[in-house]
């Protein structure tokens, strides 16, 4: 295969008749058929070739998937816009990027953007006329912006052969997810992820794709009920949620104690024919999800090791993948599974890639770096970023992490917010902010760097259950410090019953942050 619509064409040809997109009973023929004919209006009508960039600005539709796939198949470049941005980013982006012609939702339409036109519009155009371009691997596919700045943030370009190795890569999951499994869509489709889980790999490993445009957790609820999807991606603060869900429910039913000593004694329970008591516990937890799901998958942000854990142990295959826009997503996966051979697989990239953790500590932590298929070409026109990213052919992630005896990674947080203290240790956010959100009235952390009566601190906010008192959270943070060294405690904090500010990934913005807390937005304690 040499470009995306090749791999397109040979999975659709393969499974023409399985159905593709569950909500709307189409199957992967309809797919090929509808991304055709929308080619061929790309063609025809607005004249889109090879070379040319065309943005999409859209929720979770079919027509967002079918256009991506139409664009690429005309050679053309898709600029992948959040719909969370203000008009002045998007515009900055299309400018940026030369955009002849944007594809958006009527509700999503621009004033003084390109030329526009209506995504979910019906293509009455002929599949026949349809001609693939001449598109080589090392050609750009997808455009993203890394951040939504008006100034100059960096362009990310992905090309056909970052998006094949992709998909040639997922396959190394064909033991764990199975053709036909319904992959749950909720996250963006502009995002990265959103792809990798969403358009990708539900095409490569032949199976369904069942897509919720609306972010309501009662929506993701009823859909588990009714379609029970086998695999359902969706970012931290998701799993966070269903965690503290799940442990709620049973301290008020008093079971959380049996919950714990049962699933931490699943292994040795199945093995003396007592594998019904662990059935009882865990089966009420896989009907929240429909009852048929296999496979979590968490990316986006950093997933906590206590909520893996958590969820690995009511037998659910958890997926913890880390990565960024310009590594095509899945850098490195922790995902606990048995191979065809009988050997279990704990962590690792995909095939094709590599990952190492540059200049370690002796505690093993240092900077990660990836190298191989799945790494952007470079950003583009910007020589002076690609020139601090690359070091001989590795991608310096500017994150922090070690590898444990598995081989699984364990993100520290990124390299810029280590807390540096005057002793000279360092301190992670992500460690701590884990620790913390193991308090079930805590719900969401930001733990940074602060400076308080001259002296370098920790410091933290929490986003805390409605009713939830300051002289409580003093008293559960404690509790908490009493588990790590002294030097990491947070002895200052605030709360708030509101969200913190995140970005489209649901990653918290620790800037925006630690801006509010200067302007007093939040209620202050020190310990």
């Amino acid at each position: 295969m040499k470009n995306i619509y090749d791999m397109l064409h040979s999975v659709c040809q393969k499974n023409k008749d399985r159905i593709f997109f569950v909500r709307q009973n189409e199957t992967y023929a309809d797919l090929l058929r509808k991304v055709k004919q929308r080619a061929v209006l790309l063609a025809q009508r607005f004249g889109i070739k090879k070379g040319d960039t065309v943005a999409i600005l859209s929720g979770n539709t079919p027509d967002f998937i079918r256009s991506y796939f139409a664009i690429t198949s005309q050679g053309a470049k898709v600029l992948m816009l959040d719909t969370g941005l203000a008009t002045v980013e998007h515009l900055n982006m299309m400018k940026r990027t030369d955009c002849k012609l944007l594809l958006a939702q009527r509700s999503y339409f621009i004033e003084g953007a390109p030329e526009t036109f209506d995504i979910e519009n019906e293509d009455d155009t002929n599949e026949s006329d349809f001609v693939a371009a001449d598109v080589k691997r090392e050609d750009i596919a997808m455009l993203s912006f890394t951040s939504g700045s008006t100034g100059n943030p960096k362009v990310v370009g992905l090309t056909h052969n970052n998006i094949l190795s992709l998909g040639e890569g997922a396959l190394f999951y064909k033991p764990v997810i199975h053709p036909g499994y319904t992959f749950y869509g909720f996250l963006p489709l502009y995002h990265i992820y959103g792809v990798v889980i969403n358009i990708v790999a539900p095409l490569v490993l032949e199976g369904k794709l069942l897509l919720q445009s609306i972010l309501n957790p009662r929506e993701f609820l009823k859909d588990f009920q009714e379609y029970k999807p086998e695999v359902i991606p969706a970012v931290p603060r998701v799993w966070e949620g269903f965690y503290k869900r799940i442990v709620s429910t049973a301290k008020e039913k008093h079971l959380y104690t049996i919950m714990r000593i049962v699933m931490s004694s699943r292994k040795i329970l199945r093995a003396i024919g007592l594998g019904v008591l662990v059935d009882k516990v865990t089966k009420p937890i896989h009907d929240l999800f429909g009852g048929h799901t296999k496979v979590l998958v968490s990316a986006g942000a950093t997933l906590k090791p206590s909520i893996r854990k958590f969820f690995e142990s009511l037998d659910f295959v958890v997926g913890d993948c880390y990565g960024l826009t310009e590594t095509t997503g899945p850098a490195n996966f922790n995902f606990a599974f048995k191979l065809s051979d009988g050997s279990m697989h704990y962590a690792g990239p995909l095939p094709g890639n590599e990952i190492q953790i540059h200049d370690p500590d002796k505690h093993g932590i240092g900077e990660i770096w990836v190298r191989g298929n799945l790494v952007m070409p470079g950003y583009i026109d910007n020589q002076e970023a690609n020139e601090k990213a690359f070091e001989d052919g590795w991608f310096k992630t500017g994150d922090i992490g070690k590898l444990d005896k598995y081989g699984r990674l364990v993100v520290k947080g990124r390299k810029k917010q280590v807390i540096v203290l005057d002793s000279g240790k360092n301190v992670f956010p992500d460690e701590l902010e884990d620790l913390y959100l193991q308090n079930e009235e805590i719900l969401a952390a930001a733990v940074f760097e602060y400076v308080i009566k001259g002296k370098v601190v920790p410091f933290a906010v929490f986003q805390v259950k409605p009713g939830t008192t300051l002289a409580k959270v003093a008293l559960l943070v404690k509790a908490s410090n009493l588990t790590i060294a002294p030097y990491k405690w947070v002895k200052h904090f605030a709360i708030t019953e509101d969200e913190l500010p995140q970005t489209s990934a649901k990653k918290i913005k620790h800037f925006a942050v630690k801006e509010m807390l200067d302007k007093g937005a939040f209620v202050r304690q020190e310990n």
